[in-house]
């Protein structure tokens, strides 16, 4: 045998041990991302077997999340959070609509978090809450829809009592005091609205509503059934007034063009549309 062939059968053992070592590596490769995949599993507990009253049930996540702190709130429950820093840049708060009331929470530290006050709104559904900020003070924007008039405080849950299903507009400067500065109620959505939405044009503040149908809504005699609103934030009314919410227009959901037989939006954004 010439060295010519010696050196063929040795560069066709070579490249068939490399052949056999790539394709054991990548089998390798894919048994082990198979297993992980096979191993995962979904920390949110899925079908229709899930009890929304049951805590042991929301007690799931995964090993890349680590719990820093806790606190108990008033009521269980968080429907929307926004975190937001001062006007200085010193402090982080976290503000929780969590049903009938809204917590604000020192973040700051993420490992020592506390609660510095709470705003309560029984028997309506806190279920949104929007940050803003305005020539240094802070406020919040609440969305109140009633729950249920059966099981509420006749004294504060009536469907006839536009606080309890407007739009509330709190002051938030103090942490340890939030407190209401005004509400607007849209005779429109008498349910009350369900989202909200803030957007500065101009240096100027306004919110988007998202109203939903209701029971009552009749189309033939004109009632409007669902759709959004935009309100104008008043801050600069004079020295001695308060902010105010001022409805300024709407748009209204078409029947015609709506599948289904019922109309609810029930969330939204604002952007500006590109070259506008």
């Amino acid at each position: 045998m010439g060295a010519k062939e010696v050196g063929l059968g040795i560069f066709i053992v070579v490249l068939l041990g490399s052949a056999t070592i790539l394709t054991f590596g990548i089998s390798s490769s894919v048994d082990e991302e198979a297993i992980l995949i096979q191993n995962f599993e979904d920390p949110l507990f899925q079908g229709e077997g899930h009890d929304h009253s049951n805590a042991s049930q929301h007690i799931a996540g995964t090993d890349n999340m680590e719990l820093l702190d806790y606190n108990s709130l008033t009521t269980t429950g968080n429907a929307e959070i926004q975190v937001a820093t001062t006007p200085d840049g010193m402090e982080t708060y976290a503000y929780l609509a969590g049903w009938n009331d809204m917590h604000i929470v020192d973040v700051t530290d993420p490992n020592n978090t506390t609660v510095t006050g709470v705003y309560n709104d029984p028997n309506t559904q806190v279920l949104d809450v929007k940050y803003l900020e305005y020539n240094g003070n802070e406020f919040l924007i609440l969305q109140n829809q009633l729950v249920d008039t059966g099981n509420a405080d006749p004294n504060v849950g009536n469907w006839d009592d536009p606080v309890q299903v407007s739009v509330t507009l709190i002051d938030v400067t103090d942490k340890s005091n939030p407190h209401y500065v005004d509400s607007w109620y849209d005779f429109d959505h008498p349910t009350g609205p369900h989202n909200l939405y803030t957007q500065m044009i101009d240096g100027e503040w306004y919110i988007l509503v998202a109203n939903p149908d209701y029971a009552g809504c009749d189309i033939g005699q004109g009632d409007a059934c669902g759709g959004i609103t935009i309100a104008h934030l008043q801050f600069d009314v004079g020295p001695d007034s308060l902010p105010r919410i001022v409805k300024i227009g709407e748009a209204e959901v078409a029947w015609e063009t709506t599948r289904g037989g019922w109309i609810y939006i029930h969330d939204m954004t604002s952007q500006t549309w590109p070259g506008t």
